[in-house]
């Protein structure tokens, strides 16, 4: 059964509604208190599996990278949860999503569905916090793809905003 889990888990089968960003309040006085910057992220990931250093309690981790946009850089993923679907082919799970960028990192907490048949996976990727330049970022992001032999190929998009201080570099 693990080696069935860890053969198919990577996303979620959720309706992808859209959802916007919520704004960023800053401390008054901050620069740019009133101001939030958003923008549009569409970009590729990929990823591997990995074992040594895996902290996953299903024993599913991945790294990887965002080659492009505003969150290049890479990525480790920890799945958290694992639970059967139904129909019986589909694998719900949850995880935490780190993105390691020049600006700072981004934590994202993901709920997904993998379909074991035809190998899909979706997500809904909340962001939760950040470090650095991503400190104070907001928003939800999406992820989609498919499972390759070694990890997985997909693409992560949806609305993220930070106060303007806190702006990530163009890429």
């Amino acid at each position: 059964m693990q080696c069935a889990s860890v053969a198919a888990i990577s996303g979620l089968v959720i309706g992808l509604i859209p959802v916007s960003a919520r704004a960023v309040d800053a401390s008054p006085g901050e620069a740019g208190a009133t101001d939030e910057w958003c923008d549009t992220i569409n970009a590729p990931i990929v990823s591997t599996f990995f074992v040594d250093g895996c902290t996953s309690p299903a024993g599913v981790c991945t790294q990887g990278t965002i080659p492009s946009g505003r969150l290049a850089g890479t990525t480790v993923f920890t799945v958290l949860t694992v639970e059967p679907g139904n129909p019986p082919n589909l694998l719900l799970y949850t995880g935490e999503l780190v993105i390691s960028t020049p600006a700072g990192d981004l934590i994202i907490h993901d709920t997904g569905v993998f379909d074991g048949v035809d190998l899909t996976f979706s997500e809904i990727d909340p962001i939760v916090g950040g470090t650095g330049g991503l400190r104070l970022a907001t928003g939800v992001l999406f992820s989609k793809g498919i499972r390759t032999d070694t990890g997985f190929d997909g693409v992560i998009f949806g609305d993220m905003c930070v106060l303007p201080g806190d702006k990530p570099p163009d890429n």
